[in-house]
C-alpha cells in the first residue's frame, strides 16, 4: 500500500505532506504502575417529552490494573492515524501484574453518585461489571458522577479517574436494516458515517471491531481527536480480513479524559474515564 493510499484511509484527513502513514503504531506507554478505567457504553435514546435524541448509558464497568513499572501500553496512535488490533479493553494486567500491596479485602470505588467494589479477576487485575442493561437509557452525568475514586485499595487508595464532561450526541448513517425485524447491523463493506457534536473531551477515538461473543477478534483503532466525523469505507475495510469467522461487525466512537497521579506510596497511576457510543447494540 503506497503512501498516497495510506493518506486517503481516513475521511478525517490530516496533512499527508509529512510522508507519515495513517497506519501508525503507538510510541509506547510511559512507565506507570496502575491504571483505573471507568467505562460507560452509550446508544441513541429519545427524550419522551421533547423528542430530542441524546446518548444514554446502557452499560458501565470499572477496571483496575496493577503492574509496577510494567503497565501494558494503551496509547493511541497520533491524531489522524490508525493502529491494527490495539487492545483498548484490558482483561488482565499482563506479565507484571501482581496483588496490590497493603490491600485488605476488595478495593472500593465511589463517584459521588454510586459506589461498589472490585473483584480480583487475575494477578493484578480487578473489575466491577457495574450494570449491563441494554433496555434503559441511564443519564450519563448521573452514571459517571464526579469521577471515580478508589478507597480501601492499599497503596492505590485515592487513585482517581477524572470527571466527565457533556457527552455529544453521535449518529451512525448507513447501517443495514432488516426489513422484517427492524434490527440494524453492519455488514461487510457497508459504508458507515459516524458523526458527533462539538465536545470538550481530551481525546476521541474510533474502533472498528469484528466481534464474536462480544469480544473483538480483529480491530482497527483510529485517533479522531479534533474531528467531528469518521467514515468506515473501502480503505478501512481493506485493513481487515473478510474471511475471519465473526458474529458481527461493530463501530465504537469513544470520548476519553485522562489524568496521571503520583500516590503517597510513590506509585504512578493513570485514571481514564471513557464514554463509548456503540453502533450495534445486542439485546
Amino acid at each position: 500500500m503506497d503512501a498516497r493510499r495510506l493518506c486517503s484511509i481516513l475521511t478525517l484527513l490530516v496533512a499527508c505532506g509529512s510522508g507519515k502513514s495513517a497506519l501508525d503504531e503507538p510510541e509506547g506507554a510511559a512507565r506507570r504502575d496502575a491504571r483505573l478505567i471507568t467505562d460507560v457504553y452509550t446508544w441513541n435514546c429519545v427524550d419522551g417529552t421533547t423528542g430530542d435524541e441524546y446518548q444514554g448509558v446502557f452499560a458501565q464497568n470499572i477496571s483496575l490494573e496493577y503492574a509496577p513499572n510494567g503497565l501494558q501500553a494503551l496509547d493511541l496512535p497520533s491524531p489522524g492515524g490508525c493502529s491494527s488490533n490495539l487492545d483498548m479493553f484490558p482483561v488482565d494486567a499482563g506479565g507484571d501484574g501482581r496483588e496490590i500491596p497493603d490491600l485488605s479485602g476488595r478495593p472500593r470505588w465511589t463517584n459521588g453518585v454510586s459506589s461498589g467494589e472490585l473483584s480480583e479477576e487475575n494477578d493484578g487485575f480487578y473489575a466491577d461489571d457495574v450494570f449491563n442493561n441494554v433496555h434503559q437509557c441511564q443519564d450519563v452525568a448521573l452514571t459517571l458522577g464526579s469521577g471515580t475514586t478508589l478507597s480501601d485499595a492499599g497503596v492505590l487508595t485515592d487513585l482517581v479517574a477524572p470527571s466527565s464532561t457533556a457527552i455529544p450526541n453521535v449518529t451512525f448513517d448507513g447501517l443495514t436494516t432488516d426489513e422484517s425485524t427492524g434490527a440494524q447491523t453492519i455488514e461487510w463493506g457497508d459504508e458507515i458515517v459516524a458523526a458527533w457534536e462539538e465536545n470538550e473531551w481530551d481525546e476521541v477515538w474510533v474502533q472498528i471491531r469484528r466481534e464474536r461473543e462480544g469480544e473483538a477478534w480483529e480491530s482497527v483503532t483510529c485517533n479522531a481527536t479534533g474531528e467531528d466525523s469518521f467514515s468506515l469505507n473501502d480503505e478501512i475495510w481493506g485493513l481487515l480480513d473478510e474471511s475471519l469467522n465473526v458474529e458481527q461487525n461493530n463501530l465504537y466512537v469513544a470520548f476519553q479524559r485522562s489524568a496521571e497521579q503520583e500516590l503517597d506510596s510513590g506509585d504512578v497511576g493513570l485514571g481514564l474515564t471513557r464514554a463509548m457510543a456503540v453502533a450495534v447494540v445486542q439485546d
